[in-house]
């Protein structure tokens, strides 16, 4: 079966454990199409299934 090239590849979050927030190191937590850190409350989006861990592209949590 050929894999539909319009959808974009979904994240994996079996690597979730090996990444951390790039400001504090922070575990980070997967909402929908984004990641949320435990530690600082950034969110970092996740663009065609890779996840953005830039500071300046992060935006904070409501919460925080």
């Amino acid at each position: 079966m050929c894999a539909d090239r319009r959808k974009p590849p979904a994240f994996d979050p079996v690597i979730l454990d090996r990444l951390a927030c790039p400001v504090c190191m922070g575990a980070l937590r997967l909402d929908g199409s984004r990641l949320t850190c435990l530690g600082c409350g950034r969110v970092y989006p996740v663009v065609d299934g890779i996840p953005v861990l830039i500071a300046d592209r992060a935006k904070m949590h409501e919460s925080h």
